[in-house]
């Protein structure tokens, strides 16, 4: 069959889609990435560690946003060509895809891990959790170490031979390689592992505040209630982050391996057309990563919503009975838990 018979439809689809697909996304997460940078740094929720992590997550994906999709709308959709004749341009969106999808992940297992080690009943893990300073330290660090594991890609990256490409040779094959164990396989075994784990520190966040109910009086039985429906909604919400991570993941897994493998079979044109729609499809949709948080968060989690609408201000700070407000709650969290665990079996 030869190009000719293949549907002129089919063939520019590739290039609809990211335009109109693209578009959706990258203006959608733009928008969801400037509420969650507001919110995350209000006085309400800066205090918690996991909420460090997330706004450095917001701020990693509004640049990906902007470095690494709209590039690709602009060359795949709009026919703009940018690192196809620059070196420059073409290592630093390189180097960018793969450092933005790096630290995205990593700073979301943190916050993971970091509602894992609150839910659990032995102090020794507990006192791990929540903790600014480490936050700040972990943050620095995993910035500094992705860049010492991704430098190759300022290197042997280059727009020499008209489009931006990897050196060809043993440096193609180690990329390939690194990207689908690194970029693909590592974060989706990492993800599933903590999805488990934070499935149950939501049952064991219940049956903590059960257990505490007649530990405490009736204003600090409140107080820890209201730290308890907190904590519950922040670990559900990174728990539908893990999911759409994994939705992100699995199919631009597959379409990559399924790539290196067909690479040198022998297909017909119409096969070929499809498969570049299929391949186009998945790989915007792999976006979904850095744009779907801000509206997970909106849906899982109530204060955030209700923050949100103060940072606005669409809405006003409840100041009536401040001892109920999340902030002044959170503040207490320390002294409540002190207490609190002493009643619980180590």
């Amino acid at each position: 069959m030869s190009s000719s018979n293949v549907s002129s439809d089919l063939l520019i689809a590739p290039a609809q889609l990211n335009i109109y697909l693209g578009l959706l996304i990258y203006i959608t997460g733009f928008i969801g990435s400037i509420g969650n940078l507001i919110v995350y740094r209000s006085r309400s929720l800066r205090i918690r560690a996991c909420s460090i992590y997330l706004f450095w997550e917001a701020l990693v994906d509004l640049i990906y946003l902007n470095s690494v999709l709209l590039t690709r709308i602009l060359q795949k959709g709009f026919g703009i060509s940018i690192t196809s004749h620059s070196d420059v341009l073409c290592k630093i969106r390189q180097f960018a895809s793969s450092y933005g999808n790096q630290l995205v992940v990593t700073f979301l297992a943190l916050a993971t891990l970091d509602r894992i080690l609150l839910a659990q009943r032995s102090t020794a893990y507990r006192r791990w959790g929540n903790r600014l300073d480490l936050a700040n330290k972990l943050v620095a660090v995993f910035s500094v170490l992705w860049i010492l594991v991704l430098w190759h890609r300022l290197v042997w990256y280059s727009a020499s031979s008209g489009s931006c490409e990897g050196q060809s040779g043993s440096y193609a094959y180690f990329d390939n390689l690194f990207s689908a164990i690194v970029t693909c396989l590592c974060p989706m075994i990492i993800l599933t592992v903590l999805g488990v784990l934070i499935g149950r520190s939501i049952r064991n966040i219940i049956q903590q505040q059960i257990g505490r109910v007649t530990a405490f009086s009736e204003s600090a039985t409140a107080n820890q209630s209201v730290i308890h429906k907190v904590d519950a909604q922040l670990t559900i919400m990174i728990l539908m982050q893990i999911v759409v991570a994994m939705i992100s993941f699995l199919p631009y897994a597959a379409q990559l391996l399924y790539s290196n493998i067909t690479n040198d079979w022998s297909k017909s044109p119409l096969r070929v057309a499809w498969e570049h729609v299929i391949s186009e499809t998945i790989n915007l949709l792999s976006y979904l990563l850095f744009s779907c948080p801000f509206y997970v968060t909106m849906v899982s989690f109530s204060g955030f919503r209700q923050q949100l609408l103060c940072s606005l201000g669409l809405k006003k700070q409840q100041t009536v009975n401040p001892s109920n407000t999340l902030e002044t709650a959170t503040g207490r969290l320390a002294k409540i838990n002190t207490n609190a665990h002493s009643t619980v079996p180590n």
